[in-house]
């Protein structure tokens, strides 16, 4: 067994549609992570080594992260993953900026004692990885988990399931680019101490405050990644 070979289990009903849906996770996955980097030839022959499949949920799994914009195809060349692109962040950041604070206003509106739940479990579970300044550590698929969980969580109670699918996805798209900006953990950290004070104005119902708060998080943020672009990092847009 090849050391990306996929966990898939035997034949039956929705075999092939599962097959497809696992080797996409994982490719999407290893686009994100940068297992796979910008730019990178997809070849169907590495693929199916990579992930010890055929070739015919190879195609369908790089058509599909075609539609999402993570893998791009060119005439006589095929396959590749897509550059880390300046105007792509652009976007994606001005989107979350648009709706993730509107959601959350939402949330405090709707949601209930079991959302309150949620958040507080989603922080509790990520704050002993919580990156500090001058932590060294690398950013590892974990973080990303938990980090991306805890933020999700706080839009889950605004009772508008598909955008918040919709962030779900922009967030892990966002990764990418993270991984690309930042060399250690300390260098994700922008105004210290936002996902405490997150958590602590969303427990206390501070509707206002908790909405400034995530959109000076998500600016922060946002002002980090295209720093790397303007400071000549990987693409120009």
């Amino acid at each position: 067994m090849v050391p990306h070979a996929l966990p898939l289990g035997g034949a039956g009903d929705g075999a092939a549609e599962t097959l497809t849906s696992t080797v996409r996770h994982a490719l999407r996955r290893d686009v994100l992570t940068l297992a796979l980097p910008p730019g990178a030839r997809l070849s169907i022959r590495d693929l199916r080594l990579r992930y010890d499949v055929g070739a015919t949920p190879i195609r369908e799994a790089l058509w599909s992260l075609l539609g999402e914009g993570l893998v791009v195809v060119e005439p006589q060349m095929g396959f590749r993953v897509a550059e880390a692109d300046r105007d792509r962040l652009v976007g994606l950041m001005l989107l979350r900026q648009r709706m993730e604070p509107w959601l959350l206003g939402k949330a405090l509106e709707l949601g209930g004692p079991a959302w309150l739940r949620s958040v507080e479990r989603a922080y509790a579970e990520f704050e002993p990885l919580d990156s500090k300044v001058g932590d060294l550590r690398p950013i590892d698929e974990r973080w990303e988990t938990l980090h991306r969980a805890f933020h999700i969580s706080l839009v889950e109670g605004s009772g508008v399931p598909t955008l918040v699918q919709a962030v779900a996805h922009w967030y892990a798209e966002t990764d990418r680019y993270r991984r690309l900006a930042s060399p250690n953990l300390g260098a994700t950290v922008g105004a210290k101490g936002d996902h405490d004070e997150l958590c602590e104005l969303v427990m206390a119902g501070a509707a206002a405050e908790a909405v400034a708060v995530l959109e000076r998080h998500i600016r922060d943020t946002a002002e980090r990644h295209l720093d790397y672009f303007d400071a000549g990092g990987v693409g120009d847009g």
